[in-house]
């Protein structure tokens, strides 16, 4: 079993799981199967993944080709040699072979039940666990699992407080706020690792080798660790937007004072109403539609949908209208009481509440509050 461990891109950070094959007898002989190619040049490729419709394929090449990308990479990568007889090493073989026709290869990827890390686990104990007379049984100690939910592993992955772990939570809704079983947490290539480091075979280790294959850069390790620039992290970027709204807000409320019946939005403001309703807006769009639309799991019933409006694309029109007050206070209302519903239930909700989603409701009710009162 190899363990492909993370790298710095989004679609990196979990690692991989694959599977090396060599025939010592046929020096030749080195593949790697896994269970995680994808064309990204297929019609429509973005749209079906946002979908949830994940069309991913097995594939196979040498070891030393497998090998020589982690190292072009500057990714790390750990194998375990399994202590398995003949016969139970030809039926895995003949099952990855099995899986690898034409017509078996492909497969609707799941990234949290179905991927390149639960694939194997699966197969392995399918195919293993058999035997000539008697059965053969892989035992797993899990002693060593932690009462971690599905959002809690993602976060071990991405680290907290970036732009990563900011969409994940947005996406993400309660099922993954729920404790992970034994079998879910095998989704991570490293728990899949831990999972065979801890499991027997028929009473003996299953695993007899661990082999370091490929070794991190220094350049890697620093940048998975890296955050960004602290003040363009999510939480800080919706403080300052934040400070921005109260400021903005109470400089219309003294220009409303002094103007009296002359009084009208300033630029600035319809601009920074303008901004957050359109970022608003399209988040709600992508959140709307995965929880309405998706086959991706544990996004459905999403409680970020009571915030996030699509229709706040629509509202942007009548910013700019000077005569479309009724109109604005009646939207503006719609949002401060969605913000005050959303902050409400996220208290007693089954699902995880990012810190930065309080400061954008506050903004959302500052924001309408003083414009149902400006334009009253």
């Amino acid at each position: 079993m190899l363990t492909g461990e993370p790298g710095i891109q989004s679609f990196e950070r979990f690692g991989h799981t694959a599977i090396r094959v060599r025939d010592m007898r046929k020096g030749h002989l080195d593949v790697v199967f896994h269970y995680g190619v994808y064309n990204y040049h297929e019609p429509y490729f973005i749209l079906h993944f946002i979908e949830g419709i994940c069309n991913y394929t097995m594939g196979a090449l040498y070891m030393s080709d497998f090998e020589e990308e982690y190292q072009n990479r500057g990714l790390g990568m750990t194998e375990q040699i399994l202590d398995l007889d003949s016969l139970q090493s030809q039926l895995f073989l003949n099952a990855l072979l099995e899986n690898y026709k034409p017509q078996n290869r492909h497969y609707r990827y799941n990234f949290f039940f179905d991927n390149c890390a639960t694939r194997p686990f699966d197969l392995l104990n399918r195919h293993v666990s058999v035997g000539t007379e008697t059965a053969s049984h892989i035992t797993y100690d899990t002693t060593w699992i932690e009462p971690v939910t599905l959002r809690q592993m993602l976060q071990q992955k991405t680290g907290t407080g970036n732009w990563l772990e900011f969409g994940i939570a947005l996406a993400l809704a309660g099922r993954a706020d729920q404790r992970a079983s034994f079998r879910e947490q095998m989704f991570l290539p490293d728990h899949l690792q831990e999972a065979y480091r801890h499991a027997t075979l028929d009473g003996h280790p299953l695993v007899k080798e661990n082999r370091r294959i490929t070794d991190y850069r220094t350049d890697i390790t620093d940048a998975l660790n890296d955050k960004g620039i602290f003040a363009l992290q999510p939480f800080n970027v919706a403080f300052v937007l934040l400070l921005a709204a109260i400021a903005l807000s109470s400089w219309e409320s003294k220009r409303k004072y002094q103007l009296g019946s002359n009084y009208s939005t300033s630029l600035s403001t319809r601009l920074f109403d303008s901004f957050w309703l359109l970022a608003s807006g399209l988040s709600g769009c992508i959140i709307w539609f995965l929880n309405f639309f998706s086959e991706h799991p544990a996004v459905d019933n999403n409680i970020n949908c009571v915030w996030l409006l699509p229709t706040n694309l629509l509202f942007i029109i009548p910013i700019w209208i000077k005569n479309a007050k009724k109109i604005r206070r009646i939207y503006f209302f719609v949002i401060f009481a969605l913000a005050i519903i959303y902050l409400v239930t996220a208290c007693f909700a089954d699902q995880y509440c990012h810190p930065a989603f309080v400061l954008l409701c506050a903004l959302m009710i500052v924001r309408s509050v003083s414009s149902i009162k400006l334009e009253g």
